[in-house]
């Protein structure tokens, strides 16, 4: 059964038609989500290996787990290219983000020219500036904003 928190989530990243999921893990249920409504989602994490898709995509949305480090990201020549984002990045969002991988996902959404959302793990509060929404059992920080493309 899926939380309340988590549909509130997808409903709230649903607005973005391509998405990057920080530090996903192997916890794919926010990515498999939007892909099922049509998003395409690209997965980063260290634990996951190249090519490991996540075995998911909906009729219109794909989800492509990719190996990545969101720090190396930050700082790379072209890191839209290094995620094999050939359409660019709406949005790079994060769940339980810890306070140490915060600055980099912000300056990896601010390169991409994406908003920038995540939670914590709960017990920290951002070191970024934010701007807060409350969900349920949970707040979303939204880091950076950006307008999504018209229909």
């Amino acid at each position: 059964m899926e939380s309340p928190s988590r549909r509130a989530l997808v409903a709230e990243l649903d607005r973005f038609d391509r998405l990057l999921e920080v530090g996903s893990g192997d916890r794919l249920g926010v990515a498999e989500a939007l892909a099922d409504r049509g998003r395409d989602v690209i997965a980063i994490d260290v634990a996951v290996d190249d090519g490991d898709d996540g075995g998911t995509g909906g009729s219109a949305g794909s989800l492509r787990a990719r190996h990545g480090d969101v720090i190396a990201l930050a700082d790379a020549h072209d890191p839209s290219d290094a995620i094999g984002a050939d359409g660019g990045i709406d949005a790079v969002y994060a769940r339980r983000l810890p306070a140490e991988l915060q600055r980099p996902t912000v300056e990896l959404a601010r390169r991409l020219d994406a908003a920038c959302l995540f939670t914590t793990l709960g017990f920290e509060e951002p070191v970024v500036p934010v701007e807060r929404r409350s969900l349920p059992d949970s707040t979303l920080y939204v880091a950076r904003t950006s307008t999504p493309p018209s229909p």
